[in-house]
């Protein structure tokens, strides 16, 4: 066959070469697979980074949503005082909005989050401006976050793969920092503006039992959300020391302030035959003290996630510089044996057959210098006692002459 001829023409060092680049070929595959596999953990670890990133900007902008929706119904209620602090609130959350549109401008086609972002956009316009009455402010303000803030963390979770981390610690912390802390979060907000409200318009009576039914509802609903909080913290801190080093403060605080709250909410409005004059303000403040602390936790896990995320980064470009060093090492490693294995087989074989054109021309003493026990040292012997049967024929020719002379 016109290749294997040609392969079997190549001269022994192109031979040995050949062998060495078929050998190299699966070492050099299996380097391009774990190069793409480097730069995927890479890719994953900075779109994980990204998401954290948008997920933090996202979560100012439902705190201060949920702040103006209990001050407009403190407003609506009738607590004139609060008018300034809920023009306040509504600025926060507009500088928090804006925040969530740069975040939009830079990773919103990556992560499919425009057409979000602008219903937050229109719908926030239109939620300031609901302050007809109760029902409507409270609606609008609900509306907003159920339709867009939830769906906007939960479109970023996903589309930056922080919801598909490949380790259980650090996807506990971000289900519980995008879905259990969020609405955990939404239900206290809820309790905090209706149970402030009843306090301010039921002050010196009771609350009425729809609105006792209705806090009753956050009440269980926020607690479920702060059992799954709870748990999925609890399973990554006891998988990952470093998770409870930087949780186990902000979770301790964040649950006892909640469990203030809600006490509050069953001592001061459910149970109480008469709910107690000026109870609005502290019980407001404890509201938003439950929240908040309830906020920080995504503040104490951000570094550790983060540090992960690099370390998991570093540990691919580690692992490819070593296998793609140790398969470096190896294949030129191969090349310098075929090179050498390729001069021992070569320069005796160049030799002998000098050797062998020197006797052809009638030189009988050329010396032959291979000494090897192998087959190119067997040819070589031969080539001596051939060398010596010459001698002797050609000295018995040489007699044979001289005799009939």
């Amino acid at each position: 066959m016109p290749g294997f001829s040609a392969i079997a023409n190549l001269n022994i060092a192109n031979k040995l070469g050949l062998i060495v680049a078929v050998m190299a070929l699966p070492i050099l595959a299996l380097l391009a697979v774990q190069f793409q596999a480097q730069r995927e953990a890479q890719s994953r670890a900075a779109s994980e980074r990204d998401g954290l990133e948008y997920v933090s900007t996202v979560i100012p902008f439902l705190r201060e949503v949920q702040l103006h929706r209990g001050l407009v119904l403190r407003v609506l209620a009738g607590d004139a005082n609060s008018v300034e602090t809920m023009k306040q609130s509504e600025r926060a959350a507009d500088n928090a909005l804006a925040a969530i549109n740069e975040m939009d401008s830079r990773f919103g086609n990556r992560f499919g989050t425009r057409d979000l972002v602008a219903f937050l956009n229109d719908e926030w316009a239109k939620t300031k401006e609901a302050g007809s009455s109760a029902e409507v402010a409270n609606a609008a303000h609900t509306r907003l976050i159920q339709q867009g803030v939830f769906p906007l963390l939960s479109t970023v979770a996903a589309r930056s793969n922080l919801a598909l981390d490949p380790e259980l610690d650090s996807r506990a912390v971000i289900a519980a920092l995008t879905e259990s802390l969020p609405r955990l979060t939404e239900h206290l907000s809820l309790m905090r503006a209706a149970g402030t409200e009843t306090l301010i318009t039921r002050a010196g009576i009771s609350a009425t039992e729809a609105q006792k039914q209705y806090l009753a509802a956050q009440s269980a609903a926020a607690m479920v959300h702060a059992d799954a909080l709870d748990r999925q913290l609890r399973l990554a801190m006891n998988e990952n020391p470093r998770f409870a080093e930087a949780l186990q403060t902000a979770v301790g605080r964040s649950s006892t302030t909640r469990d203030t709250f809600l006490e509050m909410t069953r001592n001061q409005v459910l149970g109480a035959p008469i709910l107690p004059d000026a109870a609005a303000e502290g019980y407001f403040y404890m509201g938003g003290s439950a929240i908040d602390t309830s906020n920080q936790l995504l503040a104490a896990a951000q570094e550790t996630l983060n540090a992960q995320f690099d370390a998991r980064a570093a540990d691919a470009r580690q692992q490819f510089y070593t296998f793609g060093g140790a398969a470096v090492a190896g294949v030129a490693f191969a090349l310098l044996l075929a090179v050498v294995i390729s001069m021992s087989i070569t320069r005796p074989v160049c030799h002998l057959a000098e050797v062998a054109d020197r006797i052809s021309l009638g030189e009988l003493d050329a010396e032959i210098t291979v000494e090897s026990d192998n087959e190119i040292g067997h040819l070589a012997e031969s080539l001596r006692r051939m060398q010596t049967s010459l001698r002797a024929a050609i000295e018995r020719l040489r007699q044979r002459r001289q005799q009939a002379a």
